[in-house]
């Protein structure tokens, strides 16, 4: 053990001897394991995210929509064919609601961001909700104040809004938000009700968005090719899960007169498709930067490999007198590997500390959220380890064979 920290230290003096070489070395090691730890964040972060967004309505809650956004990322032919399916509309909402008799809760669902303010103060993109008076039974939406909109608010096309906490907090910090006033896409709501403050997802803010009544919302905003409602359902466990997804499934072919060998013109997803089909996409993200990485670590682990055979040669003398003096080829040997792997090492932990940093900015800068994997560490150290072992091997050996009395003739 003291002489392979003996090793270590020789190998570090040697490295600091030759600062910009070694720099310049390990560049190709530090960028590959920058980005491997900087994605794989990314993606554990996404992939928190996803499962807590999804979870957040429930398992036991599915969705129709004309559009399956998410083909845009697995297949983006058929995600454009989807937008000639006919528009989801409240009469269709209606009709699942009267005709799914699994259904607990049947809701209609649009969103858009908008600027929303009271006086001077304002809150900038702002998620606006359209929702009907079932939205508190498809979510979890507890009130801090207030009361949700009811059926005749829907019903009448009230001007009224459920706020988010940190809205609620932002545009009336001193006083009631409750029977405020606030401006939102240029028209004037009444605040009802503002909903628990909930806890932050991997730095994304969930606080920050204003329910209004779904008949309120396309009166004022309307609708437009790339938007169309989406129907979340609700069932009362996960027993009667399936038969409701049935149910509104015949309910909807029926209304849009679909023949037996004609398929759906809408889809159905659920937290169980959304979570695989995000499984699947970060798979071939990574499975991508694996195979982009593993030509960077080669580019690197073969400079690493001239480097060491350029200090073989410049320490020939010195590998002379050391066999001079007693030591052995797998001393020799030992040494350069313990060189190569402590500049591949230093790079790994360089990476490492820049893969988190440009992580933490990226979550910082966007929504994207991340999330530090131990497991990843551990890699990255180990993958360093073996780049330093594989393309340190031939440098030593070569050190290792050379002949002692030539090595000392060497100038």
């Amino acid at each position: 053990m003291q002489h392979f920290f003996e090793s270590i230290r020789i190998a570090l003096q040697a490295l600091w001897a030759n600062k910009l070489r070694s720099a310049l070395t390990i560049l190709c090691v530090v960028i590959s394991i920058m980005s491997i730890i900087a994605v794989v964040s990314i993606l554990g972060g996404m992939d928190v995210y996803v499962k807590d967004k999804v979870l957040e309505q429930g398992s036991n809650v599915f969705t129709l929509q004309r559009v399956n956004e998410w083909e845009i990322l697995t297949d983006f032919d058929k995600f454009l064919k989807s937008f000639k399916n006919p528009q989801l509309t409240l009469e269709d909402m209606e009709a699942l609601r009267t005709e799914v008799g699994e259904a607990d809760f049947v809701d209609a669902a649009l969103d858009r961001h908008e600027r929303v303010s009271a006086g001077r103060r304002y809150v900038e993109n702002v998620e606006v909700r359209g929702r009907t008076a079932d939205y508190p039974g498809i979510g979890e939406f507890l009130l801090a104040h207030g009361r949700h909109y009811g059926p005749v608010d829907v019903r009448q096309r009230r001007m009224v809004c459920v706020l988010g906490w940190d809205v609620a907090q932002s545009l009336f910090p001193e006083v009631d938000p409750l029977d405020q006033i606030v401006k939102l896409g240029g028209k004037h709501y009444t605040v009802i009700g503002v909903i628990e403050k909930k806890p932050s997802i991997l730095g994304n803010n969930p606080n920050v968005f204003a329910f209004i009544p779904i008949t309120t919302f396309l009166k004022h905003f309307g609708t437009f090719r790339w938007t169309t409602i989406s129907i979340p359902i609700r069932t009362a466990n996960m027993e009667t899960f399936q038969a409701a997804q049935e149910q509104a499934r015949t309910v909807m072919r029926i209304r849009h007169k679909l023949k037996p060998n004609q398929d759906d013109d809408f889809y159905i997803t659920t937290s169980e498709t959304l979570v695989s089909l995000w499984a699947t996409i970060s798979r071939a993200l990574f499975g991508s930067l694996i195979g982009i990485v593993s030509i960077t670590l080669v580019v690197g682990g073969i400079i690493i490999m001239n480097v060491m055979l350029v200090a073989v040669n410049e320490r020939t003398r010195e590998i002379g007198t050391r066999k001079a003096v007693g030591a052995k080829r797998r001393d020799i040997a030992g040494q350069f590997i313990v060189e190569a792997i402590t500049l591949t090492v230093m790079g790994g932990i360089i990476g490492i500390a820049l893969g988190f940093f440009a992580a933490f900015l990226v979550a910082a800068f966007s929504p994207l959220p991340y999330q530090i994997a131990p497991w990843s560490i551990v890699v990255a150290l180990l993958i360093t380890l073996l780049v330093g072992l594989f393309f340190g091997v031939y440098p030593a050996s070569r050190a290792a064979r050379l002949n002692p009395v030539e090595a000392l003739r060497s100038e």
